[in-house]
């Protein structure tokens, strides 16, 4: 589910980037990586002002944005969580990992980001822990060895200790 906040953007820092990094197709990358640094996210304004502040039209700059990983069109959680996908986690249980933690969260699977903002899940190829497979890393604490219980435990703990409510 979608955050119902969207963030206010700057026009005045939008376009200082665009002044910095050029208003050709040739900038858009890192427009979108500027815009994103600053604000965690793509916001929708940020590219309404890019598209009429430049020669990058709407389809390209939203092409560009969804084809490369690293963008986000909708602002990260409070609390980031890895679930490592990578061989070892793969073959140990990541899919159960992953299940669990948006089964706990009450998310679908289309959704990343819980409906409360708390939580945004990340399946990722490796975090480099495949000794510890399957692995889950919340806030960049290291869960190693994880079972679906034992995911669901260390997210409870996760959230009472951070003053999160997730209602399960």
């Amino acid at each position: 589910m979608p955050c119902a906040c969207e963030t206010t953007v700057d026009p005045k820092l939008i376009q200082q980037f665009i002044d910095t990094l050029g208003a050709d197709t040739t900038a858009t990358i890192p427009l979108l990586q500027a815009v994103q640094s600053q604000y965690g996210y793509l916001p929708r304004a940020a590219f309404d002002m890019i598209v009429q502040n430049t020669e990058i039209t709407a389809s390209q700059l939203y092409g560009v944005a969804t084809f490369f990983a690293q963008f986000r069109l909708k602002p990260l959680g409070r609390h980031l969580i890895r679930v490592c996908h990578g061989t070892a986690c793969h073959v140990r249980g990541a899919d159960k990992v992953n299940t669990v933690v948006r089964h706990t969260l009450d998310m679908d699977e289309k959704d990343d980001t819980s409906a409360n903002g708390g939580y945004t899940v990340e399946d990722v190829a490796c975090v480099g822990c495949c000794s510890m497979a399957p692995v889950m890393v919340i806030d960049g604490e290291v869960h190693g060895e994880q079972t679906g219980t034992m995911a669901e435990k260390n997210l409870k703990k996760h959230a009472k200790d951070h003053g999160e409510y997730f209602g399960k």
